[in-house]
């Protein structure tokens, strides 16, 4: 059913979506990028979410939230929450901690970016992943139905891999990356990425990547004091 999301797999993108996603993935990283270097964070962020929500909204036909009692979640969400509290434990360890923190700085970012993160950030993964994977479901078959999964888990690596080097590491200075914990916090957080697909073609609701993503978002400003404000509208080279 093009134009209604009733689940991940009934949704039938067209061209308009490959080339939307493969643009997005090959392009928007490197716009981030630039956008950050020259005026700080705030607008690429907001250019990121809107991508996010109105390709969700206008594309799929809706976002995978929904005002209800879901269903239980998949094995595989709670697989994602474990790999999600490994990673945890390896950002306390390799934490930046902030001796003075503004904790006024701390709190707005923790209420209002954390969730809004965790709430849109995979639905534009999701977006390019499902453009290609689900693109010709009735037509394709054996190889070719392989290639287009490889196309969407290629495209989908890149950007995630991209987006994070080219703009989240600049900006978000929680973790020591160069240490033995900092990789061990990088290696989990990229196989959490994989996993929200699998938790969302499982449950069909996006609130059950959502958590897992909340939590990595928010816990760490428990013990680094990280504050986005300083960012948002300076520079960051």
């Amino acid at each position: 059913m093009r134009g209604k999301m009733d689940s991940p797999a009934t949704w039938r993108p067209s061209k308009i979506d490959l080339l939307l996603s493969a643009l997005i993935a090959v392009g928007f990283p490197a716009l981030a990028g630039f956008l950050l270097g020259r005026g700080g964070a705030l607008i690429p962020m907001l250019l990121y979410y809107g991508t996010a929500w109105a390709l969700s909204v206008f594309r799929r036909g809706g976002s995978g939230y929904r005002l209800e009692i879901p269903p239980a979640p998949p094995a595989s969400f709670y697989v994602n929450v474990m790999v999600i509290l490994v990673a945890l434990v390896c950002a306390n360890i390799a934490g930046i901690r902030i001796d003075r923190p503004a904790y006024a700085g701390v709190i707005l970012t923790a209420l209002v970016w954390a969730p809004v993160n965790a709430a849109s950030e995979q639905l534009l993964w999701l977006y390019i992943f499902d453009s290609w994977d689900l693109y010709g479901a009735t037509r394709f078959r054996g190889a070719a139905r392989l290639a287009m999964r490889g196309a969407g888990l290629a495209l989908f690596t890149l950007f995630v891999g991209t987006i994070h080097t080219i703009f989240w590491a600049r900006l978000l200075k929680t973790v020591e990356p160069a240490s033995i914990f900092g990789i061990a916090f990088i290696l989990a957080t990229t196989i959490s990425g994989f996993l929200h697909i699998v938790v969302w073609r499982r449950s069909g609701r996006m609130i059950y990547t959502f958590i897992p993503h909340f939590l990595l978002n928010l816990v760490p400003m428990f013990w680094t004091g990280y504050s986005m404000l300083p960012y948002l509208f300076v520079p960051v080279r």
